[in-house]
């Protein structure tokens, strides 16, 4: 994992009531970002990765993988960085917390927007209450009681991965950073999410990246930057409130 990023998580959880978050801090502070969540669709989400190119300057970010979330249905884009574990085990982080207690699972750094808020993503057949579908058997979970219920349930760590904050832009923000050739946009991949060996994970998708720049035919617009049109399943009611840019 990067220093920076490193280094930013563990100053949080050593220097805040994060470590005690089940308890008391979790539904208030997942109450905002739960609302943007187009929980109990059937349909897998259309997801995409955003790969930091190598020359990305910005520490935090540096050979980043990001699983880019639907469309909240404001100017909010959100996404998770999945390749980076940091060296903080579940037991340790939670500690007042029973079924965590013999978790030797790592947390994984999400982003740096809301750190003391764990998301989950999980690989099961059935869908955990509340959840939104990023892919087939994957599910994004935010709520407290059922993330606690996720880990009870799911002995295996390669079933379930909990993350610590999340990314965030505005729509010009994001834009603006691909035009400056910051990101590279490749299609989504549920094998990366739950990859054995997430630091392999930013080099082989920089390569995949760069043979699809190859092949790809001219665009007759070189300026515009390659998003996809995603949006949230019908009946999502948006976020209640803006959130702070990452």
């Amino acid at each position: 994992m990067n220093g920076s990023s490193e280094n930013y998580v563990v100053h949080f959880m050593k220097n805040s009531a994060a470590k005690y978050l089940f308890v008391v801090f979790v539904p208030a502070m997942t109450l905002v970002l739960a609302a943007s969540l187009a929980r109990g669709a059937q349909k897998p989400a259309e997801t995409y990765f955003l790969v930091a190119q190598p020359d990305l300057p910005d520490p935090m970010f540096r050979e980043s993988v990001i699983l880019m979330l639907p469309p909240t249905g404001t100017p909010l884009v959100i996404g998770l960085i999945v390749n980076k574990p940091t060296k903080m085990k579940l037991s340790d982080l939670f500690r007042d917390t029973a079924e965590f207690k013999k978790r030797s699972d790592l947390a994984y750094f999400g982003g740096p927007v809301d750190i003391g808020t764990p998301l989950v993503v999980s690989h099961t057949a059935h869908m955990p209450s509340g959840a939104t579908l990023l892919f087939k058997d994957i599910y994004l979970s935010v709520e407290s009681q059922e993330i606690v219920s996720l880990f009870k349930n799911s002995p295996e760590s390669k079933n379930v991965r909990l993350y610590l904050g999340r990314a965030q832009w505005t729509d010009d923000q994001l834009h603006n950073e691909m035009l400056e050739n910051s990101w590279y946009n490749v299609p989504s991949d549920p094998a990366f999410v739950f990859s054995t060996d997430p630091r392999s994970i930013w080099r082989t998708l920089v390569a995949r990246a760069q043979a699809i720049e190859t092949s790809a035919p001219r665009m007759h617009n070189p300026d515009a930057p390659m998003l996809l049109p995603i949006a949230w399943p019908a009946g999502f009611g948006g976020l209640d409130e803006p959130l702070p840019d990452r």
